[in-house]
């Protein structure tokens, strides 16, 4: 068997740590790595001049080519117990540590000048290094990272060999005479060259795949706690390449296809009004790469059962498993732009409130004004001067309750629309009326509309109407519901005498009606708030029927 001589294993071991250090060095600068890699990298450095200087033992003065050869693979070890402390305790090793070198080079020139001793050397290098490569074996086995404890534990063993091997070189040296200098015929010192070879491999090849072990560990708890995330947002997250969904985190496959488990493999366009494909492929196109996402933009979103969401959306290209792909966030206005459109029609609906009770007041003025004078102008007329008297108490009366009108109109809009219980409110409606015997039923308990706070004030002014005009023989108000293409129709009939037909086109006129003819009014102004549209189409003798069209996306069936 073929045994290399030790200048031999000098140059295999010079080269391997050359290698080596070229190794780790571009995998320092090309991957991510953590504490102590450039530490190491410097160590392999040291250890690589370390042994070729053993190399130009002969050529330059032994005095330099051993003493800081050792000296040289003494700093080495010390630094890679450094990086080992830096890498798993985040510590640096104390400067004492490598002070220990300074009283150590002392010593080698001493017993290489004053006492020529191998085995003296020997100790002194040992004494540097043994402890040094059983703390690296400590750190790394008690290090509490379970998911590399294989790695830690060869990379603790390659370091506790070696010990164990300088060891039985020096105890070797101090029981058996001989020559026991590096280039003597001692059989132990190939064994021992041959084995650092070869734990020097398995040390820095466990030092890097421990650093890509922490790496996936840590990629795998960052998309671990990005998915927890984004499962939990309210906001609909999606990964798609601008045609097909990647990824769809829950909130928006529950939107989207709540009759789906997954929105991953369908087309995006299927959700998208045609304007809202043509913004988002607009916005897609001019998506940044990077961290920077576009512009927020509004889109539509359809949904199955066909009504409409308004969505703002933000999009940013990324890497999806290596593919180019985009990441859009989708917030979800739909109910902001529900009260800013509510709120618009309001301040429109005052607005002309303002003028035609403005007008009209001003014009009961006028009025009054002028049945003063003539009252006046009629004092010897008593009849006459009674007459216009009680023309003015029409007029003040008028006045009063267009005062009145306003008084319930200034409440009408001013507070955001809320998801109200159709139930309940027709029961608290019931409850402040004078319900006689009549019957009010209610089919649908766990329905919600969406409506102004006064949404409750509507079927009190249906059931009031349908109690003072529906007749005697009235007993029993009915409320039902059913879905058509363009919403919910909410019908609420009686069995009273009915409206004739010559008022139902005036039916929801201000000022029509036996008293303030404001009720339906009203009623009709408070629903058209959140765009709820209400018509009559009874007979007459067969009963009243109020129809109630509630657009899709302002009603849902949930119980309070």
């Amino acid at each position: 068997m073929w045994i290399p001589d030790i200048r031999t294993l000098f140059l295999i071991l010079f080269l391997v740590n050359v290698v080596l250090t070229l190794m780790l060095f571009t995998f320092w600068k090309t991957q991510k790595t953590y504490h102590g890699v450039r530490t190491w990298v410097l160590s392999l450095l040291v250890t690589s001049c370390g042994y070729f200087l053993y190399l130009l033992e002969g050529a330059v003065p032994v005095l330099f080519a051993s003493t800081v050869a050792n000296l040289l693979i003494a700093l080495s070890v010390m630094m890679r117990l450094d990086s080992t402390g830096r890498y798993f305790r985040s510590r640096t090793l104390p400067a004492i540590v490598y002070g220990a070198l300074i009283p150590a080079a002392f010593l080698l020139f001493y017993f290489m000048i004053c006492v020529d001793s191998v085995v003296m050397r020997g100790m002194i290098i040992g004494l540097l290094i043994v402890p040094c490569f059983i703390a690296i074996s400590l750190i790394a086995i008690r290090s509490r990272e379970p998911e590399t404890r294989l790695i830690r534990y060869s990379f603790a063993m390659a370091f506790l060999v070696t010990a164990l091997l300088w060891t039985a070189i020096v105890v070797n040296g101090l029981v058996t005479p001989g020559d026991h200098s590096l280039g003597g015929p001692d059989p132990i010192n190939p064994v021992f060259f041959i084995v650092t070879i070869l734990m020097d491999i398995v040390a820095t090849g466990s030092f890097m795949m421990l650093n890509m072990a922490r790496t996936q560990t840590e990629l795998r708890q960052s998309e671990e706690q990005y998915r927890n995330l984004s499962d939990n947002l309210p906001d609909y997250i999606l990964v798609h390449d601008r045609k097909i969904i990647r990824y769809a985190n829950p909130a928006a496959t529950r939107l989207m296809r709540p009759s789906r488990e997954t929105l991953v493999g369908q087309p995006i366009s299927s959700f998208l009004t045609g304007s809202g494909a043509e913004v988002f492929q607009e916005f897609s196109d001019g998506a940044p790469g990077g961290a920077s996402p576009t512009p927020l933009r509004e889109i539509a979103i359809q949904l199955q059962d066909g009504t409409t969401r308004y969505c703002m959306i933000k999009t940013v290209r990324i890497e999806e498993k290596g593919a180019p792909s985009f990441l859009s966030v989708i917030t979800d206005i739909t109910d902001r732009k529900l009260a800013e459109d509510t709120l618009s029609r309001v301040n429109k609906k005052l607005t002309i409130l303002s003028s035609i009770t403005r007008h009209d007041i001003k014009n009961q003025l006028m009025a009054l004004s002028a049945y003063l004078e003539l009252s006046g102008s009629s004092l010897d007329n008593i009849p006459e001067a009674t007459e216009y008297l009680r023309k003015e108490r029409e007029v003040a009366d008028a006045i009063g309750r267009q005062i009145d009108f306003t008084r319930i109109y200034e409440d009408m809009g001013t507070t955001a629309p809320t998801w109200q219980n159709l139930d309940a409110s027709v029961r608290r409606a019931v409850a402040a009326l004078p319900i006689r015997d009549v019957g009010v039923e209610v089919d649908r308990k766990d329905l919600s509309i969406y409506g102004d706070p006064l949404f409750e004030k509507v079927f009190y002014n249906l059931i009031d109407n349908a109690l003072k005009y529906g007749g005697d023989a009235m007993t029993k108000i009915h409320i039902s519901c059913h879905e058509t293409e363009k919403g919910l129709v909410i019908t609420c009939e009686d069995n009273g005498i009915g409206i004739p037909s010559e008022d139902k086109q005036r039916l929801f006129e201000r000022g029509f009606g036996k008293n303030t003819g404001l009720g339906l009014f009203l009623s009709r102004e408070i629903l058209s708030i959140t765009g709820i549209t209400i018509t009559e189409t009874g007979e007459p003798g067969k009963g009243a029927r109020f129809e109630i069209l509630v657009p899709k996306g302002a009603y849902r069936f949930t119980l309070s």
